[in-house]
């Protein structure tokens, strides 16, 4: 039998409603010289079933059974037994294009490169309506030089930290996995991050293909990560593996301080979606990872604009104590509130007092009140008496009714 180019690697875990379509659409490829490895991960549906029966209709189809042990054992087991000179990922609850294979391969094999990346379409799952509104997905963040073209991440170093890492939107070679030693973390989700790194930070060689050829998934019932539960935790641990690719850099400080900025980002994002219960434990783990919180990664020009309220929310969460977290982030949430309010209007101040709004003119001879660096500064001159009184929680409330 003919060896195969690629290999296909499908993680299958209770995935029953999604399965054919997934199967129909790899199967269905342009591009035929493919085997397609469907791992079994202990599942408990009648995906095993289904598989089976894809198997009789197709000899390019290989099942591989094991112990539930996730999503990263899965593919790891995958690449364990993948026989193609080019690896590709995809999710058995996703579905690609027809000739998304052959596109990747026309793409690797033409610029002669190691790794090609393709768009994504975002699928909800509960309105069924298509997102390409995150550059992240859409590829967006790559100007029309980076079309037909051969790039490293030395290339792409203002952005670097905003290169999808999934792995299913992209065709690999082999060699450059095998010479990294490249696997997924196993038994952790957001597994795919150290993956990427490890093999985008040792090659000279990327490409992408603009065309939109993955259909993700996105709110799907059921998923670790729409449940937001303990496995969240595993942010903090796969953050680590990453940040030990970064740090193999010669001489990129940018790249590691974008990185911890956008690790803060992250941390402060999904302890906030966090399952209430399990919060206390992320912000105590997080606190016993202190090569994530190293404050010399933290330079002056990176404390500006929007990134200085997540940094000082992180400072808070690092202390391992929710009530520190919780006190800095109203603070910070009323500051900014406030300042809103306060500059809605040029010229106007706004307050609101009872039920009533109440306007004043700005007046610089007598008092103003101004933001600078991330600061509020009240200026006074001349004094003055107010004859009423506000409080935060009733501006928010006129801020949110407005």
């Amino acid at each position: 039998m003919k060896k195969p180019e690629i290999s296909v690697i499908v993680p299958v875990y209770n995935v029953e409603k999604y399965l054919k379509q997934c199967l129909d659409s790899i199967l269905n490829q342009t591009f035929s010289n493919i085997e397609i490895i469907c791992v079994n991960d202990g599942t408990k549906d009648s995906s095993r079933k289904i598989l089976e029966e894809y198997r009789k209709k197709d000899f390019r189809i290989k099942i591989v059974d094991k112990k539930n042990g996730g999503l990263s054992s899965a593919r790891n087991a995958g690449l364990k037994v993948a026989q193609g000179e080019f690896i590709s990922f995809i999710d058995s609850d996703d579905w690609v294009e027809h000739n998304m294979l052959e596109k990747l391969y026309n793409s690797i094999t033409t610029l002669d490169t190691d790794i090609t990346i393709c768009a994504v379409h975002q699928i909800d799952e509960q309105t069924q309506k298509v997102d390409d509104s995150n550059p992240y997905y859409t590829l967006g963040y790559f100007d029309e030089t980076f079309d037909n073209k051969v790039f490293s991440y030395k290339d792409v170093r203002p952005f670097v930290m905003d290169v999808c890492v999934m792995a299913w939107n992209k065709l690999y070679r082999r060699s450059l996995i095998d010479s990294c030693n490249a696997e997924f973390p196993d038994g952790k989700i957001f597994e795919d991050g150290p993956f990427f790194f490890s093999l985008f930070f040792k090659t000279e060689r990327v490409s992408i293909v603009r065309d939109f050829l993955y259909f993700y998934r996105i709110n799907r019932a059921g998923s670790i990560v729409q449940k937001a539960g303990k496995k969240f935790l595993d942010i903090i641990d796969v953050a680590e593996l990453m940040f030990d690719k970064v740090k193999e850099l010669e001489n990129e400080p940018l790249i590691q301080e974008n990185f911890c900025k956008k690790k803060v980002e992250d941390f402060i994002s999904r302890f906030e979606n966090l399952d209430s219960k399990y919060k206390r434990q992320f912000a105590q783990k997080l606190k016993r990872h202190s090569s994530l919180i190293d404050e010399k990664y933290y330079t002056p020009d990176m404390l500006k604009g929007g990134f200085l309220y997540n940094y000082i929310l992180f400072q808070g969460l690092k202390t391992g104590s929710l009530w520190k977290y919780r006190q800095i982030k109203y603070r910070m949430k009323i500051m900014y509130k406030f300042m809103e309010i306060l500059y809605k209007e040029e010229g106007v101040y706004f307050f609101k007092y009872k039920k009533y709004i109440r306007r004043f003119k700005k007046r610089p001879n007598i008092f103003d009140i101004y933001y600078y660096n991330d600061r509020i500064y009240v200026s006074i001159l001349k004094k003055i008496k107010f004859n009423f009184n506000f409080n935060f929680s009733e501006l928010e409330k006129f801020h949110e009714d407005d």
